[in-house]
């Protein structure tokens, strides 16, 4: 262990430095269109998503393998889980001052919350433990996106109040111990009325299991995995594969949707459940009174 720092019990990459790989934006990979990524196109056309948006995209190993060499697809996975968010906060007239997004990684959500002039967000911040991640939006995204390095203990360095919207996508599935108290500075940073849009892995992800999915591989090695595969249902409110490491996001977590209503929303209250893009998450949606 002579050779870890002790930032990265509480954060990841803590030695990084970003370098000046990046790729083109995301119309020079527009022959990549494939359709296996789809978004609503009425609300945010394509020309106008490409037009505004022509930052860098992050290479294939920046952005932790997510969708291999097709750098169209995971531009438009961005766009595709920005416009299932405007479509839920439009008829829920959700104001939108702020945008927080945890756990950002290279940008892939904020880039589009930043280029769409119509979002009506006037501030948009991201934050990820990732170090390696935080350098790269710092040096290849819009100044106007502010970006900052948290880690896995719960606090964020933001004013009581000051959020309106928080998304944290695939967060909540890789928090082991401190679930519920995460969720307490969510409840202290928002605004009232505001919301926290959390994905989550569920009772449905947990029985439709394939081998296709990116969770299949390191859950089915987990040692206490075999334990539970026969069962059918989700064998208990709340889940949680660790793996025994000296660092952060070690971890997947299971929720039932009872537990989510009966502990989480002590803090929050439970605004919707519904299944996700990907399809293997459900969305979580918590409103602060």
């Amino acid at each position: 262990m002579a050779d870890t720092n002790w930032e990265d019990m509480i954060s990841l990459n803590s030695r990084a430095e970003v370098t000046d790989i990046a790729l083109g934006p995301a119309r020079d990979y527009l022959k990549q269109e494939n359709g296996e990524v789809t978004w609503d196109r009425a609300r945010i056309p394509l020309q106008r998503a490409l037009d505004g948006d022509t930052a860098p995209l992050p290479t294939t190993e920046q952005r932790e393998g997510y969708y291999g060499p097709n750098h169209f697809n995971f531009w438009a996975s961005g766009l595709r889980d920005y416009c299932q968010l405007l479509e839920w906060l439009e008829p829920n007239h959700v104001a939108r001052g702020t945008l927080l997004d945890i756990g950002c990684a290279s940008g892939r959500l904020i880039r589009h919350v930043n280029a769409d002039r119509l979002s009506g967000f006037s501030e948009v911040i991201g934050c990820d433990i990732n170090r390696a991640h935080v350098d790269w939006v710092g040096r290849y995204l819009p100044p106007e996106i502010k970006i900052f390095q948290n880690t896995s203990v719960p606090t964020l360095p933001l004013p009581d109040a000051s959020v309106d919207v928080i998304t944290a996508f695939s967060v909540f599935t890789h928090i082991e111990c401190f679930d519920t108290t995460w969720l307490m500075e969510l409840r202290r940073v928002l605004r009232p009325g505001g919301i926290a849009w959390l994905t989550i892995h569920g009772e449905r992800t947990w029985r439709d299991l394939a081998p296709t999915w990116p969770l299949y591989g390191s859950l089915t090695s987990h040692p206490d995995y075999a334990g539970y595969r026969s069962s059918v249902g989700l064998p208990k409110e709340r889940l949680v594969f660790r793996w025994h490491a000296e660092r952060s996001y070690s971890a997947h977590v299971f929720y039932a949707e009872t537990y989510i209503r009966r502990v989480w929303g002590r803090i929050l209250t439970v605004r919707d459940v519904f299944p996700a893009l990907p399809f293997f998450q459900d969305v979580i949606v918590l409103q602060k009174s």
